[in-house]
């Protein structure tokens, strides 16, 4: 059995200057919590309807792939791992936008992370996301700054730039 990999590029930007209307896509609220940071083991809720259980492996600094499981769990489930959970909950919402023969997922966040927005991308092959421009309207890449991956803000809260 081959376990799916996640190849992802991620840019931080100013949800401002976004050049696509968010409000013409369907919002998609998300809480994700950590019940471990290493081996990082998340949970996560999407609209209060579809709850996963995921595990992913530790990426290597000059990599942008990693492994990831995922897994449906029921709310009853996710409300007793949600117990068990360690550092903040991340609370973002997600809209996904079709370009570029790819889907660009902006992250806006809220509560204690209000006002970090990014953008990612996932990709079929490092080739692919190694070749694939910088947005003019991104503020910077940040596919390898650690501080902007959701176990960081989970344990550390935003970033200072």
């Amino acid at each position: 059995m081959n376990t799916p990999k996640e190849i992802e590029r991620k840019w931080l930007v100013d949800k401002d200057k976004i050049p696509f209307d968010l409000s013409k896509e369907t919002p998609h609220k998300m809480k994700q919590a950590y019940i471990s940071f290493s081996p990082t083991i998340r949970i996560r809720s999407t609209n209060d309807k579809n709850f996963v259980l995921c595990v992913k492996s530790k990426p290597k600094k000059s990599s942008l792939s990693r492994t990831e499981f995922e897994l449906e769990i029921t709310k009853e489930q996710y409300d007793d791992l949600m117990r068990k959970t360690e550092g903040n909950v991340v609370s973002k919402t997600r809209y996904c936008i079709k370009h570029d023969g790819y889907t660009m997922e902006f992250d806006i966040f809220d509560g204690s992370l209000n006002g970090l927005c990014y953008m990612e991308i996932e990709f079929p092959s490092e080739e692919a996301a190694m070749s694939y421009p910088d947005p003019e309207w991104a503020i910077k890449d940040v596919s390898f700054d650690h501080r902007y991956k959701n176990t960081a803000l989970a344990r550390l809260g935003k970033p200072e730039e």
